[in-house]
């Protein structure tokens, strides 16, 4: 099925309607039906009694112990660790609903240097060839070699679709020839290059084991190239990446994240090291959480990107002079992000491949669980070599330098987390007993610090919202949003007698505010439709949270459901007229009123109490 949509709220419905839910969720997992439903191992507790529930009459999912549940877009987000628009365009894919901002933007065409499709097809392609080169051809003995002496395993190198790419300019560009895949294709995946002076095209990767990057969705993307000794010239690079594409961003992607997500997210760390064969030597050895950036330094977008999967982050570097030299880099960008970073140096200038080659992952395993807080790894390594007494100047530098990366840190607020307010007075406490300096002057100076460089501060990752609960909300706005699920039909009546602004709770409030939209744009309010329209995922657990709680209640409620709704309303009405007598009430005692304006609203506030009673209005006469 092929649809072009101009507008977004078209497109995702178009979305829903085309991707089952119970499709879906069983392409992750094995279900099994049980009675109406649908039940599997929630991947995101250590799960051994099915608790994921998915609806299929309903289009939605539930964890019962997570307490987490949504709809098709909401499942794609946290199982893939992407935002709401990376969602849409992944399920669109997968339904042949294509996207289209506006009808000015034309989509590029089938089999174009423009088209994702084709770049997708086309690195898949080079991927394949690139592996059976190293399996098969009697050229990649050399590469094969090359494996074998750093330990790759035959499954590694499956598992981690490893290749190799011949010492020929144009070895790839040749096989293609036959293959839909022009040179501009070619180029704008990243294989190729064009030369400047003759305008030729060349294989980028010529003379090179290759290491697939992947997507978080497992498909190929970009490639990372290690040049063969044997092929080396003086002008070669040791490690070249794929340059920046529409499908590839450095910034962006995560060597082995697609392989490391699920065992991340059940053990809630991530291990970050620096080289390729670092990651395939961890998880060679079972280290199954391991990541590494691709050919560039650790981003703020890197870090976000982790938080989706983590609550903590172990960096481990290489133990040279260059590991500390990026140490210091990347410290400051974690501790203004308010990451939980423990930082790992290897001891000997080892590399991790090496390092668990020579001393195994038990002897690994132990380091990293003595790995230093990031503020701890910082003061040890200023202050190592310097005698804090005598040495005064490089004290204090090392003084100032600590400071300033405290600095960096965001402000503390009422929202602060305990464990950081901690952390930072232990740092703050340690250093002023190590440079015999009192805490407040060394607050003082951290405020300074603050005050002249805001516009260099990194803005903080937003740390992760408390999840919404049915118990936090008011339960006669909980009661509406329910009856709401159930029974559609009385939308038109709630929306005529309630306004948005009578609800107590703002969650509720932005759910029946999307049932007036809706409404509104003339479409109908069932259920799924209002689950689709949301785009906050924990808006869309509550909204399914409410759902199953209403269901439950519709078993043994015995009232209809307009004379439910007619209750609701005029219990919103009576708390609507109570706060109005209760502002009426303070203007009298504030007693700036005219004679006339207090016997008013006393008169109001006399008939308003009748009203309450049940007394009849006084008749004349």
């Amino acid at each position: 099925m092929t649809m072009s949509f101009g507008q977004n709220n078209d497109a995702r419905e178009q979305v829903r309607q085309a991707v089952d839910i119970v499709d879906l969720v069983g392409s992750y997992m094995p279900l099994r039906r049980q009675g109406a439903n649908f039940v599997g191992l929630c991947p995101w507790h250590d799960d051994t009694k099915p608790s994921l529930q998915v609806n299929q009459a309903r289009q939605s999912w539930k964890c019962f112990v997570c307490n987490d549940g949504g709809d098709i877009f909401s499942f794609v987000m946290k199982r893939e660790g992407i935002d709401f628009r990376e969602a849409l365009e992944m399920l669109a894919d997968r339904a042949g609903v294509v996207l289209q901002a506006n009808a000015a933007t034309p989509r590029p065409a089938a089999g174009s240097p423009g088209d994702k499709k084709t770049l997708y097809a086309a690195c898949a392609w080079a991927e394949q060839q690139f592996q059976q080169c190293l399996q098969r051809s009697a050229d990649a003995e050399v590469a094969r070699k090359y494996f074998a002496d750093r330990s790759v395993n035959s499954d590694s190198s499956d598992r981690f679709h490893l290749g190799f790419s011949p010492d020929s300019w144009q070895w790839l560009l040749d096989r293609a020839r036959s293959t839909p895949f022009s040179p501009e294709v070619l180029e704008a995946a990243g294989l190729l290059g064009k030369s400047p002076k003759s305008g030729r095209y060349y294989d980028r990767f010529k003379g090179r084991v290759i290491f697939p990057i992947r997507d978080p969705q497992s498909r190929p993307i970009g490639f990372g190239g290690r040049i063969l000794p044997e092929f080396a010239t003086e002008g070669s690079a040791k490690y070249i990446n794929s340059q920046e594409t529409r499908l590839y961003s450095k910034s962006d992607q995560l060597y082995a994240l697609n392989l490391a997500a699920d065992p991340i997210r059940k053990a809630k760390n991530v291990i970050v090291m620096e080289g390729y064969t670092d990651v395939i030597m961890a998880h060679q050895f079972g280290m199954q959480t391991a990541v590494a950036v691709c050919g560039t330094a650790l981003t703020e977008r890197h870090i976000r990107i982790l938080r989706r999967y983590a609550d903590s982050i172990t960096l481990v570097l290489d133990g040279d002079d260059a590991g500390q030299k990026r140490t210091n880099e990347i410290l400051e960008l974690f501790i203004a992000s308010e990451v939980d970073l423990r930082i790992l140096t290897l001891p000997q200038g080892l590399d991790p491949c090496d390092y668990l080659l020579n001393q195994g992952p038990d002897a690994m395993q132990s380091l990293l669980e003595q790995a230093l807080d990031a503020l701890e790894h910082a003061v040890n390594s200023r202050t190592r070599g310097i005698d804090l007494l005598r040495d005064t100047h490089r004290a204090n530098q090392a003084l100032e330098q600590l400071l300033a990366i405290i600095s960096k840190a965001p402000r503390m607020t009422g929202d602060t987390s305990s464990a950081r307010l901690l952390r930072e007075r232990q740092v703050i406490a340690r250093l002023a007993r190590e440079f015999r300096i009192d805490e407040a002057v060394l607050r003082t100076r951290i405020g300074e610090l603050r005050k002249a460089a805001p516009a260099a501060r990194i803005k903080a990752t937003e740390a992760p919202q408390s999840r919404l609960s049915i118990n936090d909300l008011d339960p006669c706005d909980a009661e509406l949003i329910e009856l709401l699920t159930q029974h559609p039909e009385l939308a038109d009546q709630a929306l005529a007698e309630i306004v948005p602004d009578e609800l107590l709770s703002n969650p509720t409030r932005t759910i029946y505010e999307t049932y007036q939209v809706v409404l509104e744009r003339g479409e109908p309010v069932e259920f799924n439709r209002i689950l689709t329209e949301l785009d906050d995922p924990q808006l869309k657990s509550l909204l399914v949270s409410l759902d199953e709680q209403a269901t439950e209640k519709e078993k043994h409620v015995q009232d209809d459901a307009a004379s439910r709704l007619r209750g609701l309303i005029e219990h919103l009405r009576g708390r609507r007229e109570a706060d109005q007598g209760r502002a009426k009430q303070a203007a009298l005692d504030q007693q700036d009123l005219g004679e006339d304006e207090e016997l008013d609203l006393l008169q109001q506030l006399v008939e308003q109490e009748r009203k309450r009673q049940g007394i009849p209005a006084p008749t004349d006469g």
